[in-house]
């Protein structure tokens, strides 16, 4: 295979690896074979503080004088200094950094021609974030030889290719970095998490929401969305659903509803909230929410914390609770039931609640509650 077709193999395999992270030992054999190289890393450095390399990929190194040097000495290599200081120098070797007979005297260098049999070192890097950069650094044994012009040259051309995997790696390494933290984040609540595209096909569903459906207790999923028990709920929520995807430009419409849902068990009632979250996404995604839907079993949910509701909303202690046992499934009458107190107390009391939480109605109370302290 002639050195040109190398060349364009080491080029698809950045873009490969910046795919799948677990090509980047392929991608490493493939540039060491292109450039004379009898070692290879690809790496990310963390320069915020004292420099770190939390992530490492090798090939042709012994491993624990890798651990070695990953635990104790990298901080001290003038090379990881270096690109610490020039975060924006786009290929270092070791003319820039180091002379040979400095190596010689430098304590880094002392450990490392005990523990690996390279000497020279050429490097490519891209600053991927603020205080981040990532690379590949290659590696030559004295018997070798140093990098010389033409070598870094010919590198040169590669680390045009090797700046737009790593950009597109590192975008994509992020988008499913955020997926993954907030799947677990909502994952956590007791709350059932739906959104919905602009067809009313769910697009993401939290575990508590495939626990709700398999549960078989008045809500049920077809393709074409969310159906509850009852028509005459059913009729309500689809509105809210149709309302938050198209609502009416009004800044006193509501997009979206709250209402609770009556349960064929005869356990206390559902609370559903509806509300719109579309929004302008890239051209190639594929998730498009435009609805979430947020539906909380009373049976099921632990009462809001009191400290949460007074430090959230500013409610005294007797308000807190009332709030709770509302947020709950319960109405005003059962709550006040439950409290001990009069019906008489429990209505002067949702007076102040409303005031404090700039509410109006207890559904616009209730669906506050859902949106800033369902999921726990």
């Amino acid at each position: 295979m002639s050195l040109h077709e190398r060349t364009l193999d080491v080029i698809q395999a950045f873009y490969d690896a910046a795919m799948d992270e677990s090509l980047w030992r392929g991608a490493l054999e493939s540039l060491c074979d292109v450039t004379g190289s009898q070692a290879a890393s690809f790496w990310v450095l963390d320069g915020s503080e004292e420099p770190r390399l939390p992530t490492f990929i090798c090939i042709n190194f012994d491993m624990s004088s890798i651990k070695e040097y990953l635990e104790h000495t990298a901080s001290i290599d003038p090379t990881v200094q270096y690109l610490v200081s020039h975060p924006r120098e786009p290929i270092v070797h070791d003319g820039l950094v180091i002379t040979e007979r400095e190596k010689d005297k430098h304590p880094y260098y002392d450990w490392h021609m005990r523990r690996i049999d390279t000497r020279f070192r050429m490097v490519g890097q891209v600053r991927i974030a603020p205080k981040m950069q990532a690379g590949v650094a290659l590696h030559r044994t004295r018997k070798a030889g140093r990098y010389e012009p033409k070598d870094i040259s010919r590198f040169s051309v590669l680390h045009k290719h090797l700046e737009r995997a790593l950009a597109i790696g590192f975008r994509l390494s992020t988008l499913d970095a955020m997926q993954g933290a907030t799947t677990e984040w909502f994952d956590r609540g007791s709350a059932a998490v739906f959104f919905l595209d602009e067809h009313k096909r769910i697009v993401f569903s939290n575990r508590a929401a495939q626990q709700l459906t398999s549960a078989n207790d008045g809500i049920r999923l077809r393709g074409d969305g969310i159906v509850l028990a009852r028509k005459q709920d059913d009729d309500k929520f689809q509105g809210f659903v149709s309302q938050a995807i198209s609502p009416i430009a009004s800044p006193d419409t509501s997009l979206g509803g709250a209402m609770r849902a009556p349960r064929p068990s005869g356990k206390r009632p559902y609370g559903i909230l509806v509300s719109s979250v579309t929004g302008n996404y890239p051209l190639l995604s594929a998730l498009r929410p435009a609805v979430c839907v947020v539906i909380t079993d009373p049976d099921l949910k632990k009462p809001l914390q009191n400290r949460r509701l007074r430090v959230v909303f500013g409610l005294t202690e007797a308000e807190a609770r009332l709030t709770s046992q509302l947020a709950a499934g319960e109405d005003l009458r059962s709550a006040a039931g439950k409290l001990e107190i009069t019906y008489g107390t429990a209505r002067s009391r949702l007076a102040q609640i409303f005031q404090k939480t700039d509410t109006r109605r207890q559904g616009e109370l209730i669906r506050l509650l859902l949106a800033t302290l369902a999921v726990e």
